[in-house]
This record gives structure tokens, sequence and C-alpha cells, in this order.
């Protein structure tokens, strides 16, 4: 008889860590040859080939591409029973999903940092009995980049693919308590932002990584990017600084792009303030996606990241509007005819698609963009404020002529009966406030919207109907009308509850839309 030995010799250990039956703890591998992960004291597999039949026997694998009869070990490139590495090790046995392998490893790692503010690296990987399907599987890299204030440099690495997980925190340099402390307070942050992209369907989760710690550090940089995973790829980054803050995603679904620049805490209104303006663009954005027939999943996103980037900017710096200085009411009349929000653009793309194959020229598509730039000119005694406001869309969708849904469209003329409609919406918003020696001269409100519909109706494949419908308004309001009655009696100065309401009631006026 006749035996070979396979050249596999990795050690037969389960899927799961080995678990030590005294401290229950998982029992990690680690001798490190040619730069990998190899078990200790691992038996050869033997495979008994009868010599009267004088056929080799071909090793079996599994569908998962396993060997038949090998049980894969878990292994690490360092030995170590830390938190970090426990972590690791339970996420990537685990996981179902590639992305699944990431739970729980951002907020270890930085959790690790609080206490040591040391290097920290580590990966994780499956031998005996692998053999990779093929190179071109799913692979996931997470980077969070954290600046402090000081300068030092703090990088965070998260890979998973070829059947690895590896995990790794640099600094620069030496961190003071406060940074290290800073730095680590955004490992829930950091986690939530992973989770939700990791998640099907996926999510956005910012507020932890945008609320960060502004006296102690400068910037903070995340960027996750999922490959080779079909529909679930994505790419997607945020960086946080000061002055400014941008979020871009790319996905099978679509884009979104949003920035918005928080260099000037003058524009900055109330919170109240805020969150008005917000749930008044979140309502419009809604409008615009129902009305283009967009991508839902997509849309919330957008709005999950245009909310969580302007819900909170940190502590003002003290700025102030021109011509308010030396006047509290003024300064309050002229935060009340501006969205406190800081300048933004943000715009979002679905992935268009070609649902008619007797009209490939017909595709479904929704575009939108929407915007606020902010003019101030003058001095603390004089001032000139112009704040624009505007939003775009154009959308394209198929629509069944019984007024049902999106049409099922083959090439059979039967299925060729349905609306085609287009849609291109434009909306603006202008206010223009001036102010001298602490008195207000003029306040205005400009809207207007130019909205053209297009619908196409079609009966058995031919084209019965084709009509543009154009939509305009306009109007203008002299806010200084409403305000001066209280202001000369007295109202603006008491800050009584009348100021209060009409200082209300304008800022929802001027909202876009509104």
């Amino acid at each position: 008889m006749t035996t070979l030995s396979s050249l596999n010799t990795a050690t037969t250990a389960a899927l799961a860590p080995l678990v030590d039956s005294a401290n229950r703890s998982p029992v990690v591998s680690a001798n490190v040859i040619d730069g990998q992960s190899m078990a200790l004291s691992s038996p050869s597999t033997v495979v008994t080939i009868p010599s009267s039949t004088g056929v080799v026997a071909l090793e079996t694998y599994t569908p998962e591409v396993t060997l038949a009869g090998v049980t894969p070990t878990v292994t690490t490139a360092s030995d170590s029973r830390d938190a970090v590495t426990l972590q690791m090790l339970g996420s990537y046995t685990a996981a179902q999903t590639m992305t699944g392998q990431f739970s729980g490893v951002g907020s270890a790692l930085l959790d690790r940092f609080k206490t040591t503010g040391s290097d920290f690296s580590q990966s994780v990987s499956m031998t005996g009995g692998i053999v990779p399907s093929s190179p071109q599987g799913p692979e996931g890299k997470i980077d969070l980049t954290v600046k402090t204030k000081s300068g030092v440099t703090v990088d965070i690495e998260i890979d998973s693919g070829g059947g690895s997980l590896s995990a790794s925190i640099k600094s620069s340099g030496k961190l003071s308590d406060s940074e290290r402390s800073a730095v680590a307070q955004l490992a829930d942050g950091f986690q939530q932002a992973i989770d939700g992209l990791s998640a099907a369907p996926q999510k956005l989760d910012l507020s932890g990584l945008a609320q960060f710690d502004a006296s102690a550090l400068a910037s903070v940089n995340f960027q996750y990017n999922v490959t080779n995973d079909g529909s679930a790829n994505i790419s997607a980054s945020y960086s946080q600084s000061s002055a400014s803050r941008s979020l871009s995603i790319k996905s099978a679904e679509g884009a979104i792009d949003v920035s918005v620049d928080t260099s000037n805490s003058a524009l900055w209104g109330t919170s109240s303030q805020r969150a008005a303006s917000i749930a008044s663009y979140l309502q419009q954005f809604d409008q615009a996606n129902s009305g283009g027939h967009g991508n839902g999943a997509l849309m919330s996103m957008f709005e999950d990241g245009f909310a969580q980037m302007n819900e909170d900017y940190g502590t003002p710096s003290g700025q102030v509007l021109p011509g308010a200085a030396y006047a509290p009411a003024l300064q309050q009349a002229d935060q009340a005819m501006l969205t406190g929000l800081g300048d933004f653009s943000a715009s979002i793309a679905d992935a268009a698609t070609s649902p008619n194959p007797m009209r490939p020229g017909e595709v479904n598509s929704f575009s939108y963009q929407v915007s606020q730039t902010t003019k101030l000119a003058g001095s603390q005694l004089d001032g000139q404020i112009t704040q624009h406001q505007q939003s775009h869309l154009s959308a394209s969708y198929h629509q069944a002529s019984s007024g049902g849904g999106e049409p099922v469209l083959t090439s059979s003329r039967s299925s060729q009966n349905y609306d085609y409609v287009q849609i291109d919406d434009s909306t603006d918003s202008t206010v223009q406030i001036a102010t001298e020696r602490g008195a207000l001269l003029d306040a205005s409100l400009n809207q207007s919207s130019d909205r053209k519909t297009r619908d196409s109706k079609y009966e058995e494949g031919e084209l019965i109907s084709d009509v543009t419908t154009p939509e305009e308004t306009s109007q203008s309001s002299d806010l200084l009308a409403l305000l001066k009655p209280l202001i000369d009696n007295g109202d603006a100065t008491r800050d009584s509850v009348e100021w209060q309401q009409a200082l209300s009631r304008i800022h929802g006026m001027i909202q876009l839309g509104a």
C-alpha cells in the first residue's frame, strides 16, 4: 500500500477559536513562517491509495472550497490575548459576510488606545484546508485618520480580504493625555459609522464622528471601501475640520455629495433655528424624491448625512453679522431672516436605468442639487447681507397608464402601455438685509419656482399624447414691514414674547420652498 502526504500541514483546529478549559479564553496558534501564520504541532494529512488499482486518488473539496475531512484553523500573526485580538477572533469566526468581520473592531482599537497610547497591529486568517476560490473575492478597507491640534497624526486601518482580517493603529508622535482621550472618545462614533455602512441595507451614521473634541483635535478623515462584492460595493468618505465638513458616497444605487462651510459662526443661528431649517430641508428632499420617483434607500442616506453634518457645529468663535455688533435685537432679527445653517452644497444622483427594451433612450433617472451661499459685507456698524438658497430637480420615470406603479415593459407591443414623465424643477429664495448704525434699513425676501413636466403617453407602443406643462411662481415680501412696528414700540428691545413669535414666523417664511 502506498501513502502520500498532503502538502497541507495546517492544524485541525475548530473553525471557532479553541478554548482553554481553565480560563475559557481562545487559544491562538502563532508560528510565523515566511510571513504566514502557521499552527503548532500540526500532523500531516495522509491519503492511502490501494496499489492494485494503479489510480492516483485526488483530494476532494467541499462546496465551501475547503479540503474534505480537514478542519480549518484560525490563526493570528502575533500570539496575544488582548481585547482587540479577542474581538477580531470573535468577529472573524462569527461573521456571515465579509463586512461582518468589522463588527466591534474599530471601537476595540480606540478603546485600547485610551489606556496604552501605543502602536498596535494584528491579523487573523484561516489555514488548514482553505483553498481561495478566487483572488477577486470581496475586499473591505477602512481608514480613520485623526490629526491633533499639536500636529500629531493617528492612523487606524482595518482590512478584510483574501481570507484574512487585519487591524492597526499608529501614531506619528507622542500625544498628551487630553489628545489621547479625545482620540479614544471617537470609539463609539467610529464603530457606528462602520456598522451602518456594513449593514444591509446600508445606513449612514456620522453623528459620533461629527461631534469630536475640537479643543484637542484638528481634523478627522474617515474612509470606507468595499470592492468585488457586486451590488454591495460602496465607497464612502467623510472629512471634518474646524472650517468644513464633506461627505461623498458612491455605490451601485448612485452617488451622494455634501459639503458644509463651518468657518463663519456668525451664520449659525440658534439650535432651534437650525433644527427648523433642517426639518424644512428634509421635507423638501422627501417631496423631491416622491415627485421624481427617486431611490428611497439612497435618499435616506442623503438625508441622514445632511442632518448629521448640520445639527451641531460646535462652539461658536464669537463672530457677529456685519452691522449688528452693538445691537442685540438687530442681531436677533438678522439671524431670524437667515437659515441659521452654514453655507453648503449637496447633491444626490440615482443610478440611471433603461427599463424599456423597445425604447432604450427612455431612462429612469433622478438627480437633485441644493445649495446655500451667503455674502457678507460692511463693518460692525454698517452691513449688507445676501443669502441665496436654490434647488434643482431633474427626473424621469415610467408609469403604468392604469395609474399603478412602474410598468413591466418587454419587447411585446402589448406591454407598451405607459406614461413616460420628465421633470425639470428649480426653486430659488433670496434674502437681502441692509443695516446702518444699529438700525435695520431694508429686509426683503424674493422667492421663485420654475417647473416643467413633460408627459408622453403610449398605447401599444404608439405615442398618443405628448404634453409639456410649465408652472412658474414668484413672490416678494417686505420683512422690514413685518418687524418695524415691534421695533418702534420697544418689543425688540424688551425681547418680548411677541418679538420672538414674529422672528419665528419670519424664519419659517424664508425657508426654500416655503
